[in-house]
């Protein structure tokens, strides 16, 4: 007998309160579009980086420009056009993609105001009807995500760190460092203030002390620590609001982690705890009771075995490949102490899953603040005549986790009516092998645990499967990877 485990609307995912934390998209006069934030949520986490907003545009459009304001008052101004064919991240742009009918816009809040106000224009600045469609799942709406660790920043490896941070950057890779902070002189402070200052570094904390679990003084490692990074570093625009400045993540020491760490790293308002385990491809789930992400691991370790790494570049290569494919999240853990730059395969794999311009390359706290307003909200309440005829897609479908997968894995997906939900899942010659669900489901995200049984309770071999989810006149269908 096979076991079925169905979850409905009690995904973390989307469990943020609606009164603390609401996008709100309205259409203005003559057909702009004004983007809000609730003033609490804008203030506690900054939203300094840029969040992909997809509008659809006429058929037949060409030569057209974008615009954004924070203020009524203000002037308009243009927004930088990029293409498919440029490498760009984590700035403020605009791409139309005239062949699908689409425009996407990269805008970050500011602190002048909660609002920002857009506009679409053709090419002799007539306003033109587009339509707010959803925001992108990555920045955007990149194929998947790189993210980069690296733990231990302290003054005995120092130039360790330096040396890193550069390679880093020299192949357009994001790093987030995580910092133990009272291990650090004058010299060290003032090393990590020059990477941040270089750009492409990301500044989080690893601790004051760098201890295992429990804590003797939690509070002083677990926020003295970003009270420390505060007060010996001046952050960059990414991570401010004014005067205020923002760490979204902590890395638990040896990933050693307790409940009362984890309610210190809520009170000290931390996004994410990122661990030490391997195999994770997706974001973690949202508590909504500490308002937070779960703790999250990463996909894979770079360098000595010592610490838990591979040297294996086919290991590390395929790893990211898979991610890639099935449109999750590559998270590389490191210690630059150990990276070992002087071997090729330190290279090798950084230059293959570097450049591309299908992948988003983000620090890790950035990435879950994108998360932050694009999956606690998704269900943006969208305001004015101008919007009537939105057709949202009744059912979005997102990666299966984990991927590959062993004894079951789990399958995430939204729905934006409720109704009969049809799963089926295929072999690679089509042909049908198991239906865990046939069922009414309501609207918001939904998931179900597959144990990788046929239908008649029989574990089904490795290889390949796709999985169909429908509802009405409406499918997706993703892949997904058995390994025994």
């Amino acid at each position: 007998m096979k076991k079925i485990i169905i979850f409905i609307n009690i995904s973390a995912l989307t469990a943020v309160s609606m009164d603390s934390a609401r996008l709100k998209v309205e259409s203005g006069l003559r057909s702009e579009t004004i983007i809000s934030i609730d003033s609490q949520s804008h203030l506690k986490y900054g939203l300094s980086y840029p969040i992909t907003y997809e509008f659809i545009i006429p058929d037949n459009s060409s030569n057209l420009n974008a615009y954004r304001k924070f203020k009524k008052e203000q002037e308009w101004s243009l927004i930088n056009e990029y293409t498919a064919e440029d490498f760009f991240n984590g700035i403020e742009a605009v791409r139309f993609d005239y062949y699908t009918g689409m425009c996407f816009l990269s805008i970050a809040f500011s602190d002048l105001s909660d609002s920002i106000f857009l506009k679409i224009t053709d090419n002799i600045g007539n306003i033109i009807e587009s339509t707010y469609s959803k925001t992108s799942q990555y920045y955007d709406n990149r194929d998947a995500v790189v993210t980069i660790t690296a733990d231990d920043w302290a003054d005995w490896n120092n130039d360790n760190f330096i040396e890193s941070c550069q390679n880093f950057r020299d192949l357009n890779l994001w790093v987030s460092c995580g910092i133990v902070t009272e291990v650090g002189d004058t010299n060290t402070w003032s090393s990590i203030q020059n990477q941040l200052d270089l750009g492409n570094v990301e500044a989080v904390s690893h601790s004051r002390t760098h201890p295992f679990a429990p804590y003797d003084d939690t509070e002083g490692e677990v926020l003295g620590s970003m009270g420390d990074l505060k007060n010996h570093l001046d952050f960059p625009n990414l991570s401010r609001y004014g005067d205020n400045e923002y760490i979204y993540v902590w890395v638990a020491p040896y990933g050693d982690y307790d409940e009362e760490i984890d309610s210190m790293v809520s009170s000290a308002g931390y996004l994410v705890t990122r661990l030490t385990d391997w195999g994770d491809n997706w974001f973690s789930d949202w508590d909504q009771e500490l308002y937070k992400f779960d703790p999250v691991g990463a996909s894979i370790e770079v360098g000595s075995q010592s610490y838990w790494g591979s040297t294996d570049t086919i290991q590390l290569n395929s790893t990211f490949n898979w991610v890639l494919l099935f449109g999750g999240i590559y998270h590389l853990m490191s210690h630059p102490n150990i990276l070992e730059w002087d071997q090729d395969f330190t290279w090798s794999h950084l230059e293959h899953i570097s450049n591309r311009k299908n992948v988003w390359y983000v620090g890790f706290g950035h990435l879950y603040l994108y998360r932050f307003l694009q999956s606690t909200v998704p269900e943006l309440e969208i305001y004015g005549k101008e919007n009537n005829n939105i057709n949202p897609e009744k059912i979005v479908v997102y990666p299966n986790y984990p991927n590959p997968f062993n004894l079951s894995t789990t399958l995430h997906y939204s729905l934006s009516d409720g109704g009969v939900i049809n799963i089926t899942i295929y072999d690679s010659n089509g042909r049908v092998v198991a239906r865990p669900v046939f069922l009414n489901q309501n609207s918001g995200y939904n998931k179900i645990s597959w144990d990788g049984l046929n239908d008649r309770g029989q574990k089904l071999s490795s290889g390949s499967y796709f999985y169909k989810i429908e509802i009405g006149d409406d499918s997706q269908i993703r892949k997904m990877l058995l390994l025994k």
